[in-house]
């Protein structure tokens, strides 16, 4: 009877790790462009965290500073974070940035081009679709001093391919070798 045991065990061990070797060989989806474009001046605007998370009333000078150096070099990256944050796409969410502080994060900076609305055209967004709407309808949009009141809270976290089966075979080796 054990035997028999080991060998299912076994058996289910061997096809745990072909999905596992599946699920890493599976190609992961197509990168959004801007993503890795964009990817530095997330890091950039960490001077920003405490007026975006609603722990400061106004941005800090340095925060000004890189929002307007991001918009000199790359406005669609501003943009493109402010659309993040309100999508909850790749852990943006789980840092507690409010979505109304960042909307509103270039006219508080006074930044020239302060007006998130030309990111409909930066972003190549078509109408109907809600990003369109979210940045055509972004001046009625007004931030709230409560972090409560923000309803973007969630998690953005999404585990790739290969990450996910080796997740899954350790799972099934830490049960399959407790057993034994």
């Amino acid at each position: 009877m054990a035997s028999r045991r080991q060998w299912w065990w076994c058996l289910l061990l061997l096809a745990a790790w072909c999905c596992a070797v599946a699920a890493a060989q599976s190609s992961p989806p197509a990168a959004d462009p801007l993503q890795s474009k964009c990817q530095g001046d997330f890091g950039k605007l960490t001077d920003c965290m405490d007026y975006a998370t609603g722990h400061a009333a106004s941005p800090s000078s340095t925060c000004c500073g890189d929002a307007g150096d991001t918009e000199k070099a790359r406005p669609e990256c501003l943009c493109y974070i402010i659309q993040q944050v309100h999508t909850g796409r790749n852990q943006v969410q789980s840092l507690g940035l409010r979505f109304d502080r960042l909307i509103a994060l270039p006219a508080a900076c006074n930044l020239p081009n302060s007006n998130v609305s030309l990111c409909i055209n930066l972003l190549n967004l078509k109408p109907g679709s809600a990003d369109y709407a979210l940045f055509a309808n972004a001046s009625k949009i007004t931030p709230s001093a409560n972090p409560a009141s923000d309803t973007t809270a969630g998690s953005g976290f999404k585990l790739q391919a290969g990450i996910h089966g080796s997740v899954v075979l350790a799972v099934i080796s830490a049960i399959v070798s407790s057993l034994f």
